[in-house]
Parts: C-alpha cells; structure tokens; sequence
C-alpha cells in the first residue's frame, strides 16, 4: 500500500507516493510461494511462462497473476520477446532479492 512521504531534496517540501514492498504482496497463495520457492532455488537460470507455469503444475494465466507483484518489486524481471514469447529472470541485482536470498538461505539451514 503506497503512502505519502516527505522529501527533502534539494530543499523541496512536496509529497510524493513511495511503494512500500511487504510480504503479503511476495507471498499472496501458495502458488506464489511455490514461484518464489522455484526462483530462489534457481535464481541463476531465465524462464519462460508456459515452463514456469509446467513447474508449479498452473497454468500460464495464474503464472502471469502471481509473478505481477514480483515484477512491481523488481524482484522478477521480465521481457516479452518476438511472437509473446514472456521470459522471467530473478533480478539479483535488486536489494530486496538480495535480502530474500538471504532470508531463504538461513531458513534452508534449519
């Protein structure tokens, strides 16, 4: 949910609207984790929609409904190629990614 913050940049006092990442928008059903889960576990690899979609046993349309919030986030990156082809990739260079690997690597271990 976004919200108002001030800013000080360059002496302005004008509000604007920040997005704030929180769990519920990573992890919204269990198909969703599942996509987080496969990600996390093969975040060196590319994927396209339909073999995501073969995966997780849903189907391209839920592939594309769950991997939204992820891609707002930047967590997921995503191209659409020639003919509609829609490549996925999870965005390692993102602070949140980072945080999440971390996360999962520590509760992997328990």
């Amino acid at each position: 949910m976004p919200f108002k913050a001030r800013t000080s940049e360059q002496g302005s006092s004008t509000p604007r609207m920040v997005e704030l990442l929180r769990l519920v928008d990573l992890f919204q059903s269990k198909a969703q984790v599942r996509l987080v889960e496969h990600l996390l576990q093969n975040r060196h690899k590319v994927f396209n929609q339909a073999g995501l979609a073969r995966v997780l046993d849903v189907s391209p349309s839920t592939v594309a409904r769950i991997a939204e919030p992820l891609v707002k986030s930047k967590i997921l990156l995503f191209e659409r190629y020639e003919k509609g082809m829609k490549i996925f990739a999870f965005n390692q260079e993102e602070p949140a990614a980072r945080s999440l690997v971390e996360f999962y690597e520590k509760i992997s271990g328990l």
